[in-house]
C-alpha cells in the first residue's frame, strides 16, 4: 500500500481548529485523516486530557480557495461518532515565535485568581506565555499547581520577574521557582 504524500501549494489558506469531547479513542485519527482528506497539512498541535476531556488546537494550511465552513461540515462528518464540539476559522498565516526564556513552578493551596495574577505580572513585564499547565489535586486539600514557558523580553532583569512573581506568589501563598531556559547546542 502506498502512500500518498500532497504538498500545500505556496499561498495556501491557514486556518485554526479548537477541539474538546470526552476522552476516548480515535478523536485523532479522525481529525488529522479528515484534514489529510482536504490536502490540508497541520502546521502546529497542541493537545491536552482536562479531567477526562480531550481537547485539541491546531494550526493548519488548506490549498487555496479553501472555505472554513466546508472544512467545518467535512471534520464534523468525520467525528460524528465521537461527540465532540470543534470549529474551524481562517487565520494570517503563522510567523516564527520566540522561544520560552523561562519555567516557572507556582504550587499551593487552590483559590480563585491563580492565573489571572500570573498572567498580570507576565503581561505587565511584557512577557509572553507559551505553554502552559495548570491542575488542581483534591486530595486532602485542595491545591494548585501551575507550570508555565514564558519568553521574556532581554531588557527585563531575572530579578526583577523573580520579585514580581514573589510577591504574588506570596499574597497567595504559593512556592514559586523560576528557571532560565540555557539553549542546548545542536
Amino acid at each position: 500500500m502506498g502512500v500518498n504524500i500532497r504538498y500545500v501549494p505556496l499561498g495556501a489558506d491557514h486556518y485554526a481548529l479548537a477541539l474538546i469531547g470526552v476522552d476516548r479513542p480515535g478523536i485523532v485519527a479522525a481529525v488529522a485523516g479528515g484534514l489529510s482528506d482536504l490536502g490540508c497539512n497541520l502546521e502546529d498541535v497542541t493537545t491536552s486530557l482536562l479531567r477526562g476531556h480531550f481537547a485539541m488546537v491546531l494550526e493548519f494550511s488548506a490549498p487555496a480557495a479553501g472555505d472554513a465552513g466546508a472544512i467545518r461540515r467535512h471534520l464534523l462528518a468525520r467525528t460524528a461518532a465521537l461527540d465532540v464540539h470543534l470549529d474551524v476559522w481562517p487565520v494570517a498565516p503563522s510567523r516564527p515565535e520566540g522561544a520560552a526564556t523561562h519555567v516557572l513552578r507556582l504550587h499551593g493551596p487552590d483559590r480563585t485568581g491563580i492565573v489571572a495574577a500570573i498572567a498580570a505580572v507576565l503581561a505587565g513585564l511584557g512577557a509572553s506565555i507559551r505553554d502552559m499547565s495548570c491542575s488542581r489535586d483534591d486530595v486532602d486539600e485542595p491545591t494548585y499547581l501551575v507550570v508555565v514557558e514564558v519568553d521574556v523580553p532581554g531588557h527585563v532583569d531575572d530579578a526583577v520577574l523573580e520579585r514580581a512573581l514573589r510577591a504574588v506568589a506570596d499574597e497567595l501563598s504559593l512556592r514559586l521557582a523560576v528557571e532560565r531556559i540555557l539553549p542546548e547546542p545542536l
